[in-house]
């Protein structure tokens, strides 16, 4: 299998080729901003690509609200639905580096993510 030297050097080109794409991915993913609301746009909750969370924004009528279980309801649910635009976003940059050679579920490993 390796007894072609130069096949050798070749194949290590290549993973160190695509070792610097996506440590320029996980640049590009970081600094990506996904937002998502719940409650017709009552709240906004803004992460990063990477999923920290950078922004939540409140509706100012929920402040006098007597339901709190309602408005702690919409963060998680906005917050949520943030993280999961900012999984597929991570997603579709790294199915653009590796093509169909890679799953890129597998690649949520990688950024801390759990895989599934």
């Amino acid at each position: 299998m390796f007894d072609n030297p130069g096949k050798l050097t070749e194949i290590f080109s290549k993973m160190n080729d695509l070792k610097k794409q996506m440590e320029e991915a996980q640049k590009r993913v970081s600094k990506m901003r996904v937002s998502a609301s719940a409650g017709a746009g009552m709240v906004t909750v803004t992460v990063t690509g990477d999923n920290v969370i950078t922004n939540i924004e409140i509706n100012k009528a929920l402040f006098t609200a007597e339901d709190a279980k309602m408005l702690e309801d919409l963060i998680i649910s906005a917050t949520n639905e943030a993280l999961k635009k900012a999984k597929e976003s991570m997603a579709h940059e790294m199915k653009a580096i590796s093509g169909s050679m890679v799953n890129p579920e597998d690649f949520n490993k990688f950024f801390g993510g759990t895989g599934v």
